[in-house]
Formats: structure tokens, C-alpha cells, sequence
């Protein structure tokens, strides 16, 4: 039988965003894993957050409620990934777009 990890409620814990504007710089990602921690990071969610879309989309979509700061969020280097990796963040860019929509104080900007 697997044990699964108990959390504590520091780990459960929204944190706070440590930057704004929130840059998310995909040249230092060489593979999900890396991508996922600097989403994590990034936008404070929990440590226990899932790395995966789903999961994502449950936690980032949360991030910006009753927040009234605006938050900008520069997108840098996404196409020196992969293809592969451009392709498997799609969901990803789905995601911003409905966090931006939702949320009037969220900008996105792709740099490069």
C-alpha cells in the first residue's frame, strides 16, 4: 500500500506573490517539472499544488480573487522551448486567458 504525503497547512497555504510584475521566464524550464515549480512559485499557490493542468487551473484561478492590486504578468522566452513543450503548455496559455478574462486587475505580455 502507497502512503500518501500529509500536508500541513503551510503547505496547503495560498503564499504571497513574491513579484510584480509576475515574470515567468520558460528558458530556464527543461521539462515539465520545471515549468510546473515556477508556476508554483511564481504565483504563490500552494506547495501542495498538483503538477499538472487541472490542478493548475483549479489553483490559478483562485489566485487573483478578491485582490485589488493589479498584477502583470510577463510571458518571456516561451518559444526557446521545445515544440514539444510549446505544445504541451497550451492549456497553460488557456488558463491565462480565463484568468484574464475573469480578472479585470490581471495583464498578460508575451516579451518574447
Amino acid at each position: 500500500m502507497i502512503e500518501r504525503k500529509k500536508y500541513t497547512q503551510e503547505e496547503l497555504a495560498y503564499r504571497d506573490i513574491p513579484e510584480n510584475p509576475i515574470i515567468l521566464d520558460f528558458s530556464k524550464c527543461s521539462g515539465w517539472y520545471d515549468i510546473f515549480k515556477m508556476l508554483i512559485d511564481k504565483f504563490g499557490l500552494p506547495v501542495a499544488t498538483g503538477m499538472n493542468w487541472s490542478a493548475f487551473r483549479d489553483f490559478g484561478e483562485d489566485t487573483f480573487d478578491g485582490r485589488e492590486e493589479n498584477y502583470f504578468i510577463e510571458i518571456h522566452n516561451f518559444y526557446s522551448m521545445t515544440e514539444e513543450y510549446q505544445d504541451y503548455c497550451k492549456p497553460m496559455l488557456n488558463i491565462f486567458e480565463d484568468i484574464q478574462k475573469e480578472n479585470s486587475n490581471v495583464f498578460f505580455a508575451y516579451i518574447s
